[in-house]
């Protein structure tokens, strides 16, 4: 099976994410030892080059900077300043010679990118779609918090590696929040919430875009640098997301058996990461109905049986409870 990262495994270094947090805050007044408490981050593993982090104590962070922040903004401003991240995995998407071929880079460096979500990826009507899914469990506040983050950063990329203003649609499961207009002030006004997936489109012609910062000779040193580097290729979650992706049918004890643990131990760890094995074959069979749907424009009776559903009317209250829509208004 393939190798994966735990909420515990320390393998992040202190370059993109980490370093902006204490930057942004430090620059709002807030102490060190404030933003530190609780985190299990010490400001000496700051600046040790050697020193890593987990997944887990990223999330602590990042929720105690937003408390300590508490400003509708405060995501969207630390998303924009990851453009500037000067680790080998941000050099590489910046100096990518097209917009495609950076968006590639995200992809394959996204455990040290953005490793609390991950994201499939589509072609559909001239339109190229990111489909995006939660590494952990999150309390709704940080999982949206983390989304305006996330995004953000995905927008800046886009303008400095677009030699054109690039189109952007940004879709939410999450309801209109109060501070919509720092939404439309940093993402633009083609936004739509409660939507039953979380997703980024753009036009497939950006894909080929030339980078007007393209270095090939840099870019093939930051590739260089990541090779050297032993980087395993999912979290956990994406992991088990993806067998039950290709093994949509397995049941936990099969899918516990794939990843090698009995059944109890695979329960205790789902439950670590906030998961349950039953939410998760909800979100892959739901994301499988809506890619069939509406990418693929399939009928009903297709998506049905492509979900091993062999009575409609099952499948549609099935739908109904995933996404609080029903087929046909999907489709509408």
């Amino acid at each position: 099976m393939n190798s994966y990262v735990s909420l515990s495994d320390k393998y992040l270094t202190a370059q993109g994410l980490i370093t902006a947090v204490v930057e942004l805050a430090q620059s709002r007044g807030i102490a060190l030892h404030k933003l530190l408490r609780g985190t299990g981050i010490f400001e000496q593993d700051l600046l040790s080059v050697e020193h890593c982090f987990s997944l887990e104590q990223k999330v602590k962070l990042l929720s105690q900077f937003k408390r300590l922040m508490n400003t509708p903004d405060s995501g969207f401003l630390l998303g924009s300043q990851l453009v500037n991240d000067s680790s080998s995995s941000a050099q590489s998407v910046l100096y990518s010679a097209k917009v495609g071929a950076a968006l590639l880079q995200i992809q394959r460096a996204r455990l040290q990118l953005c490793p609390l979500f991950f994201s499939q990826h589509y072609v559909s009507n001239q339109q190229f779609y990111i489909f995006l899914n939660a590494a952990t469990g999150l309390d709704d506040d940080l999982h949206n918090y983390i989304l305006e983050i996330y995004s953000a950063a995905f927008y800046s990329f886009l303008k400095r590696l677009s030699p054109h203003y690039p189109q952007c649609e940004f879709d939410f499961s999450f309801k209109r929040p109060r501070h919509i207009h720092q939404y439309e002030q940093h993402l633009g006004l083609k936004l739509r919430f409660e939507q039953p997936t979380t997703r980024w489109v753009i036009s497939k012609t950006l894909l080929r875009q030339a980078n007007p910062y393209a270095s090939e000779l840099r870019f093939m040193q930051a590739r260089a640098q990541l090779a050297v580097k032993s980087h395993e290729k999912y979290t956990f979650i994406e992991a088990v997301w993806r067998y039950l992706h290709t093994y949509n049918e397995a049941s936990l004890e099969q899918t516990a058996q794939y990843f090698a643990m009995s059944p109890a131990t695979f329960k205790r760890k789902l439950k670590c990461h906030n998961m349950r094995f039953s939410s998760l074959v909800d979100e892959q069979n739901k994301h499988k109905a809506i890619y069939l749907l509406t990418l693929r424009a399939k009928c009903n009776e297709h998506v049905a049986e492509r979900l091993a559903f062999y009575d409609i009317p099952n499948f549609r209250r099935a739908f109904k409870r995933w996404t609080g829509l029903t087929p046909s208004q999907l489709k509408v």
